[in-house]
């Protein structure tokens, strides 16, 4: 048998997941995959598989190999495990090798006969279907019993599973691990606290067939049915429905037996031993998809679809949603409309590709995908609350160590230096026109010259010098500096040409030209706002400053006055000669991004270029790291002087703190980690653009709304007045929903 397609799985993109804290999903998924597409017709034993050729094979020769291979590392321990694979490796180095030889290393390095184990895996077909039932607890002398009976409810004969057992107390999780080799077999734990709930193998550790309710509804499920049925929209105008028969049709030319269609006036109710296509908004059997959605979360507007918090309107947007059947759970209903006239050949092309989802959002005719996710498990059977009542906040299972971790390209400890040197009681808050400030200039140019950037400012230094007044009324005029470094593009073709990389390091200082009431003459550290994006671009600077040669010149500028009206951007974007506006492919702003935590790294004005979608999701796969695109048209930072100037730019931003603008925003809250994480993804997006032979696509802007923005800025610049209240950048429904509010506002 071909044993090395799963174990690459397994060590490849099982470990790449694991390492980015996603390694139950992958598995789940993988089990999902198996459970969707293989049954007692097309199975057959890993001794048989020599490759792929449709889902059911991949399914059994990638997925449970894989699963195997995650069995066995549980059942030695991660040492012991990856000290076996390296004695296959050195013993059958240019041989051919099977699973025998892998069985005879794994025995060699762990000293256990294994020949049951490898036995039962590659030469059976079939697989375990697990069930808990008859949960109870009783309190003792010696502390609580918990007694529970697990059956394995597979028609076949049973399987010999070193199962894993949670049970969750007040102050802690109990991993417990069962040895289960009947069809059915009674167990009792003994522990000292009051157990709360347990759960059978909630990180899917064993090759097992899902319950249904442990498996999301999903396109695998929809693709694995027998029979299908299609339900058409009597209603639709004649346009529309041609879009639906076209593809409908389509499906069935595929397999004329699998597919029956049929419109919604000429059924009562939908099927309940088949798969069921509701097409289109105007579809008589929408509201059970409505129903469906209520366990998740989400729901139908008349013009737009809820995902949990997220709105996407209607408009020039396909959806498709899966729910299970009310009728019967096991099988699954999906609904499917289509938003643009083009869109049905991209759909024929790109929905089998998608099939681990519960829901996806295509836009345009292309069309592309720009929101993708699996529902979250309800209702599991492997799953018992022990204790009734009001609700009760349980602990998170520990995430399992990967079996190797990368080192990190970026210093958490360096991140954190700089801060705490720029958001320093010495730096007295980095005030426009400060001696403080000019110090923050001179160690960014200092960091600058060690990572390699090329000076690029007067004179051959790393400054940009002019003097401006600043302020309405009996206007100071300051003496202002911008800090510029570059990496030298190596394309001639590109001279000129540039990517800059941005973030503002001037602060309030004791409080102007922001200050709120209390806080007068007070040092606001700027920790977050912006030392922490400054400490990015610096590591970035050393990163990348003395190895990179990019096709595309590539600027780092730390911009002085943001606070004071985005005067130094302002200023670099009218009078930079070097790599003028004009050649300026894009701007990546990092302004307060040192507060992620667990949240999901924002990008503001993600709409000033049609591609900035495409490279953030490309950014996310590759990098693992969570990205929210705000549609939302802001001007909150230095990226709007080039937006202003027809240029593409973004910001990266970790989200809005109640510690704005205020004497609170301190390093020691800063999230080194999440500094890391917004360090790798600006790291992605800089490289790619300055690699990228076309430029980005600017937005033509209509007479009347460019007109209705200046209006919206005279009046910006008219009032500062503040309601309290931060709102959340992720809601794109209407109006403004609050995410937070500052403690002491109106």
């Amino acid at each position: 048998g071909n044993w090395c397609e799963g174990l690459t799985a397994y060590m490849a993109d099982h470990l790449i997941k694991e390492q980015r804290g996603q390694g139950v999903d992958y598995r789940r998924s993988t089990l999902q995959k198996f459970t969707a597409y293989v049954n007692l017709e097309n199975d057959f034993p890993l001794t048989e598989f020599r490759s792929r050729y449709d889902a059911p094979s991949e399914a059994i020769g990638y997925g449970k190999c894989l699963m195997m291979w995650n069995m066995l590392r549980e059942d030695l321990g991660d040492e012991d495990f990856v000290k076996g694979f390296q004695n296959f490796y050195r013993t059958n180095k240019f041989k051919v090798a099977t699973f025998d030889d892998i069985q005879k290393s794994m025995e060699e390095t762990s000293g256990k006969d294994l020949n049951g184990f490898f036995s039962q895996w590659i030469t059976r077909t079939s697989s375990p279907e697990l069930q808990l039932k008859d949960v109870s607890v009783y309190q003792t002398d010696k502390g609580y019993s918990v007694n529970f009976i697990i059956t394995q409810i597979q028609s076949e004969d049973p399987f010999n599973l070193n199962v894993p057992v949670f049970i969750y107390t007040e102050s802690d999780i109990i991993k417990e691990i069962v040895e289960l080799n009947k069809k059915e077999q009674s167990f009792t734990l003994m522990l000292d606290e009051n157990p709360l709930r347990i759960d059978i193998d909630p990180e899917f550790d064993l090759f097992r067939k899902l319950h249904h309710t442990e498996i999301p509804p999903s396109l695998a499920t929809a693709y694995g049915s027998e029979k299908v049925l299609i339900i058409l929209p009597s209603g639709e105008d004649e346009l529309v429905l041609n879009q639906y028969e076209t593809l409908a049709h389509k499906w069935r030319e595929e397999k004329p037996d699998k597919y029956q269609i049929l419109f919604d006036n000429e059924i009562t109710d939908i099927h309940t031993d088949k798969t069921v296509w509701i097409f289109g908004w105007n579809n008589n059997f929408k509201n059970l998809v409505q129903k469906g959605l209520s366990d998740y979360n989400s729901k139908l507007n008349e013009n737009s679809v809820e995902i949990n918090k997220k709105k996407l309107a209607e408009e020039n947007n396909s959806f498709i949603v899966s729910v299970r059947n009310p009728n019967n759970p096991k099988e699954v209903v999906v609904w499917l409309t289509i938003g643009n006239k083009d869109a049905v050949p991209g759909l024929l092309r790109k929905l089998p590709h998608y099939g681990k989802y519960s829901y996806l959002v295509f836009e345009g005719d292309e069309p592309a995908n720009i929101e993708k996710g699996q529902w979250p498990v309800v209702h599991s059977p492997l799953s018992n609350m022990l204790t009734t009542g009001e609700e009760i906040v349980l602990a998170e299972i520990p995430k399992r160590e990967p079996l190797a971790k990368l080192q990190p390209v970026f210093s958490e400890d360096n991140l954190i230096e700089h801060v705490k040197f720029l958001a320093s009681e010495e730096m007295n808050g980095r005030g426009l026109g400060t001696d403080e400030l000019d110090n923050a200039a001179q160690y960014i140019s200092e960091q600058f010259n060690a990572a390699g950037l090329e000076p690029a400012g007067d004179d051959g230094t790393y400054f940009q010098n002019w003097t401006q007044k600043i302020g309405k009324i009996n206007s100071n005029e300051f003496t202002l500096k911008n800090v510029i470094g570059i990496i030298p593009g190596t394309d001639e073709k590109m001279a000129g040409e540039s990517v800059v990389l941005s973030a503002h390091y001037d602060h309030l200082g004791l409080g102007w030209p922001d200050v709120r009431k209390g806080n007068e003459g007070k040092i606001h550290f700027g920790a977050d706002d912006n030392a922490s994006g400054v400490s990015v671009m610096i590591e970035l600077a050393k990163l990348m400053g003395k190895t990179d040669k990019p096709k595309r010149t590539i600027v780092f500028v730390a911009f002085t006055g943001e606070e004071a009206g985005l005067v130094g951007s302002k200023h670099y974007v009218n009078n930079f000669t070097e790599f003028p506006a004009d050649k300026v492919v894009a701007n990546i702003n990092l302004d307060t991004v040192g507060r992620l935590f667990e949240k999901k790294l924002l990008i503001l004005n993600g709409e000033s270029a049609r591609e900035w979608k495409f490279i953030f999701m490309g950014t996310e796969y590759v990098t693992g790291i969570p990205i929210s695109m705000v549609t939302e048209q802001l001007d909150a930072s230095d990226q709007k002087a080039f937006i202003d100037a027809g240029i593409p730019a973004i910001q990266l931003f970790s989200g809005p703190e109640e510690d704005y603008h205020k004497p609170t925003d301190t390093y020691d809250k800063i999230d080194a980690d999440g500094m890391v994480k917004v360090a790798a993804v600006t790291k992605e997006v800089v490289q790619y653009l300055a690699e990228r032979e076309e430029p980005l696509t600017f937005p033509e802007k209509k007479e009347e709304e460019s007109q209705t923005e200046k209006n919206e800025q005279t009046e910006k610049k008219q009032r500062r007045v503040s309601s309290g209240t931060m709102p959340d950048f992720e809601y794109s429904g209407e109006g403004m929903k609050i995410g937070a509010v500052m403690p002491d506002s109106p």
